[in-house]
């Protein structure tokens, strides 16, 4: 099972370079983490311990800041190794552990190995917030946008062998922990950026934002009292400015994963091991589909012979979409024709590409998803 087991090297490889000993796990060390927990965690801090490692935050001897993992475990773990990395460091995780990359389970794995070693602060990123809409599955469109953005990789990672979904109790409490920012010192941490000043941020009326915001080539610099440091954004190299640093450097997509210490700003990277692929949940184990599918009603627009035609789901997954039209008299499209357009509305919309299989005599289309296996960066 992918990412099965706490195994990793990433504490190890810390440990080593501190003498080949541990003082047990590091206390206030993140969200979902149990004190202790980590695979070969040699004994948990005392009361002073637990003290004295809360004050190291504001006096860490190094700074980390790491960019949009994406299920790229063994390059994280590769990551880590490069670190210079003491008891009293900070890393902080600007979000994206999950989706699209080949092993998210094995990501949060590593993480929580990690916080057993130094102080680890994991914000909340986009996909971490569709997964959290996903697992609550009262809304069908924002199940579809995050199946649609690479969620099926996620849950196959927590497939048992027999093909089913199962997430671990500490992997759910990481997730619904999450914060959406991270002050420290000089620089404030976000995932994608922040819609206002800093001293103004209220998650409540700006959280969707700082988790989907985009910041683009030629927009304004900001001019914050912090420098905003982020991810979310790809791009082939760090982008920094005086306010302003991007470390989202694209490693799902065949690029590289990033990390960045902040009071030098030395910069630390890998290379993406593996070039991407598709992964999904099966439906069934030893079932033909592929995919699982999910049922549901999410508007489908569909750009077609110049018309604008619009469906609802019966079912889909992340390669194949059921429909039926929302009126049958505009239905244009025929077996073998060649389609696009977006499935979900408004901020959830994910477009598509696809081929029509069929149309069954009750107006019902069969469609494939046409799934680039390279696919640009997107959310």
């Amino acid at each position: 099972m992918a990412g099965e087991g706490r195994g990793t090297d990433s504490g190890r490889a810390a440990r080593d370079r501190q003498d080949g000993t541990r003082d047990g796990g590091g206390a206030g060390a993140g969200a979902g983490a149990d004190a202790g927990a980590g695979a070969g965690a040699d004994a948990a801090p005392d009361a002073m311990d637990a003290m004295d490692a809360m004050k190291e935050v504001d006096d860490a001897s190094s700074l980390f800041a790491i960019g949009d993992v994406h299920g790229c475990a063994e390059e994280l773990r590769a990551l880590i190794q490069k670190l210079p990395l003491r008891r009293d460091s900070l890393v902080v995780f600007l979000g994206d552990y999950i989706d699209r990359g080949p092993d998210s389970r094995g990501v949060v794995d590593t993480i929580l190995d990690l916080q057993q070693y130094c102080r680890v602060i994991c914000l909340l990123g986009n996909h971490e917030l569709m997964l959290r809409e996903f697992l609550d599955g009262s809304d069908s469109r924002r199940v579809a946008r995050f199946i649609y953005n690479g969620g099926s990789a996620t849950l196959a990672s927590y497939a048992d062998h027999d093909g089913v979904f199962v997430m671990p109790e500490e992997h759910r409490e990481f997730f619904g922990a999450l914060p959406y920012h991270h002050i420290q010192g000089d620089h404030c941490f976000v995932h994608a950026g922040i819609p206002t000043t800093v001293e103004d941020i209220d998650v409540e009326v700006h959280g969707e934002e700082m988790v989907w915001m985009r910041h683009r080539p030629g927009m304004p610099e900001p001019n914050y009292s912090k420098i905003v440091v982020h991810g979310h954004s790809a791009i082939p190299e760090p982008d920094i400015t005086p306010r302003r640093i991007n470390l989202d450097t694209a490693c799902v997509y065949g690029r590289r994963l990033t990390a960045m210490e902040l009071n030098t700003r030395e910069m630390f990277d890998v290379e993406r091991s593996t070039g991407p692929q598709p992964v999904y949940l099966r439906d069934v184990k030893d079932s033909r589909r592929h995919a699982l599918r999910f049922t549901g009603k999410v508007p489908v627009a569909v750009h077609h012979a110049g018309a604008m035609l619009l469906f609802e789901t019966i079912n889909y997954s992340e390669i194949g979409i059921l429909m039926t039209p929302v009126n049958p008299s505009e239905v244009m499209v025929k077996a073998g024709s060649s389609i696009s357009g977006t499935i979900g509305v408004g901020e959830m919309a994910t477009p598509f590409k696809g081929v029509v299989l069929r149309v069954d005599e009750g107006k019902r289309v069969a469609c494939k998803i046409v799934v680039d296996t390279a696919p640009a960066p997107g959310p």
